[in-house]
């Protein structure tokens, strides 16, 4: 029988992944995933610009999280600190924020060695992405600074699959986070979770939206705190790209796991059983 093996999410979008026996889920995703986010001068900054942003680790307690890295210590963030700013950040819509107190700006830029500001998410407008790929997002409601859809699923086989390859061909096996998953499934055939129309988790139903397609995002190792941007090798883009590369081309085409919508408020935890509908 399928069932959920890890939750994960990101406080922080690009942060290190937050692993968590259960969560409370609505139409928008896991709550609390990626309420947050550091911007710059011009906008908001991921991992493809700051491939150092992984290695921030998150801890939250109640109304505050403490932002922590190795070599630069850490700093606590209280939400009741922070205070509309009136900035609107644009991540495939518009996006009202508000800032964190200032002594925590100081510690991220500092941290990261450039001017950084942490802004909180108040509300978001609804998607509109442009192209046929991505009609079945339109509307969609999710947490604010997801690119594409409410939740990324994966599956164990699916990453088996992948480290089989990797491993006959002489290479380092990854990790499940580098693809940052929100809900990793097992007991299903590998890359079941793209093909799924709908997954059936007690009461709550999740409908797929599309197959993720994978970016470079993926061959950033987060295994140690080395700051090299991308394996030499280009792993596991590369290896991926010789038999999942089904995709539309909405970001190059290499799919691995997808992108699915809560169709109503529920809970996912760990154990879980699922119904998987192809």
């Amino acid at each position: 029988m399928a069932s959920i093996h890890s939750i994960y999410y990101y406080p922080i979008k690009g942060c290190r992944a937050v692993k968590i026996p259960a969560s409370d889920v609505t139409t928008g995703g896991l709550v609390g995933d990626r309420q947050w986010v550091l911007v710059n001068q011009d906008g908001i900054v991921n991992q493809k610009k700051l491939p150092t942003l992984r290695f921030l680790d998150i801890a939250l307690e109640q109304d505050r999280m403490t932002l922590s890295l190795e070599g630069a210590g850490s700093v606590q963030a209280d939400f009741a600190d922070s205070g509309p700013s009136g900035d609107v950040v644009s991540i495939g819509r518009q996006v009202a924020c508000e800032h964190a107190a200032e002594p925590v700006n100081r510690w991220l830029s500092q941290a990261f060695g450039q001017p950084l500001s942490l802004v909180r998410a108040v509300e978001a407008s609804p998607l509109q992405l442009a192209g046929t790929p991505f009609s079945a997002l339109h509307d969609t409601s999710q947490s604010a600074f997801v690119d594409i859809a409410p939740l990324l699923i994966v599956s164990l086989e699916s990453l088996a699959d992948l480290n089989g390859r990797l491993s006959n061909e002489g290479k380092r096996a990854v990790a499940i986070e580098q693809f940052r998953p929100n809900v990793v499934i097992e007991g299903v055939d590998a890359f079941a979770e793209e093909s799924a129309k709908r997954l059936e988790i007690g009461a709550l139903g999740l409908t797929q939206l599309l197959p993720c397609e994978r970016c470079s995002v993926t061959t950033f190792d987060v295994s140690t705190e080395s700051d090299s941007e991308a394996k030499p090798s280009k792993e596991p883009l590369k290896t991926l790209s010789q038999y999942r590369n089904g995709g539309v081309g909405y970001a190059g085409g290499v799919t691995f796991g997808a992108y699915f919508a809560p169709e109503s408020d529920g809970k996912l935890q760990v154990g879980d059983e699922i119904n998987v509908i192809a």
